[in-house]
């Protein structure tokens, strides 16, 4: 890399930001780009959930003789005394990694645009969530002085390419609750009117009462096995699903699958476009029609839709049963790890970590104390962590 060709950009406007469109997604056809790192995507992720909750823009764009080359949108925020950094997202299980060409010295610019984010966005606590293992922005985290939590998560991918139909593949899967693809929804539908349907991109209204559903039933899920997450109660986080629908049209970024049993709605989930490789992204299911398992009948939909569109299928952090079986057991590894910037975070990482210890004592439970390992991560918590709102 010669340093004089390379241009290190930092945009924190929307208009600057909107008028990387074109040569944004040329980077990202080019490369392969991923889900999480599409134009629209990004801009959704701004409109819907980073800019309503006040946060400020920080567009990482790398040139190379004027051509756009590496582009990482991030965004800080304020929490009480403490500055954070994170990636533009939709404040769920995004992963975190720039869109960047492949190429010999693709270490040394990500982190140069590391260096970049630490020295010019002014913040005091740095969140990097699920980076793919070995990645250049997961090296380059590892090996950071104050790293404060680390945690290790299961990803999985369905590699729908080496079959040559749908036929085959199916047949290579063996049984997912003892039963074959396609045997569940035969069941169900020996039981009453069954629909399993993709919803037109244009019914808007049709699709925000399904995504307000989902997450109904999400959180109802969530409460039973304990398993709670912020983004659940978010309406910054429905209003993201919903554009991401909906937003253009037939060339929306994902499509939903439905099913519904005697004009009931009983399971519904959403998968990406690829490039190839699509994203499955969120699911739902009634838990009064749970011995029907619903939900493993919109997920077949929909990753029969995908390998239909000549796509993979990246299942996303998570150790649920359904994703082993439909990838047949091909897994990997992302890290989640977040940094103190600065003494202040530092400083403010400890005061939270020690006040958490002192309300577990009053409340008589035994603080958490362990030492961090691989699978476990460093325990403690960072200061005012993001609540829903």
């Amino acid at each position: 890399m010669n340093d004089s060709n390379i241009r290190l950009d930092i945009i924190r406007d929307e208009a600057a930001f909107t008028a990387l469109k074109s040569e944004w997604e040329l980077l990202w056809l080019k490369v392969n780009g991923r889900y999480f790192q599409r134009y629209d995507v990004s801009l959704l992720a701004w409109l819907h959930v980073a800019k309503p909750r006040g946060r400020a823009l920080h567009c990482i764009v790398m040139r190379e003789n004027g051509e756009l080359c590496l582009v990482w949108p991030l965004v800080t925020h304020r929490r009480a005394l403490w500055r954070y950094l994170l990636p533009l997202g939709s404040d769920s299980a995004d992963y975190t990694g720039p869109l960047m060409e492949d190429r010999r010295d693709a270490a040394m610019l990500v982190e140069r645009a590391w260096k970049a984010a630490r020295a010019e966005c002014k913040a005091d606590l740095i969140r990097l969530p699920y980076m793919n293992e070995g990645s250049a922005i997961h090296r380059l985290a590892q090996r950071e002085k104050h790293i404060l939590s680390v945690q290790k998560n299961v990803c999985w991918i369905a590699k729908l390419h080496e079959y040559s139909d749908w036929a085959t593949y199916t047949k290579s899967l063996g049984a997912l609750f003892n039963k074959k693809p396609g045997q569940l929804e035969r069941r169900l539908a020996k039981e009453g009117k069954l629909e399993v349907f993709m919803m037109d991109p244009k019914n808007r209204k049709g699709i925000a009462e399904v995504i307000h559903w989902i997450l109904a039933t999400k959180r109802e899920w969530a409460e039973k096995v304990n398993k709670k997450g912020a983004w659940l109660f978010s309406r910054h986080y429905e209003n993201f699903l919903v554009a991401t629908l909906t937003y253009g049209g037939d060339n929306a970024p994902a499509r939903i699958h439905v099913v519904k049993f005697n004009d009931v709605l009983i399971s519904a989930c959403i998968m990406s476009h690829g490039n190839p490789l699509a994203t499955g992204v969120i699911s739902g299911f009634d838990l009064k029609y749970s011995q029907y398992k619903p939900g493993s009948i919109a997920w077949e939909a929909a990753i029969k839709w995908a390998f239909e569109q000549g796509y993979d299928v990246d299942f996303c952090p998570g150790s649920e049963k359904y994703k082993d079986y439909w990838t047949r057991g091909n897994r990997s590894y992302t890290w989640s790890i977040n940094v103190a910037n600065n003494t202040w975070g530092l400083l403010g990482y400890r005061a939270a970590s020690t006040a958490k210890a002192l309300i577990a004592a009053v409340k008589g439970l035994k603080p958490g104390s362990k030492e961090a390992t691989a699978e476990s991560g460093r325990t403690g918590s960072l200061p005012q962590d993001p609540v829903s709102e």
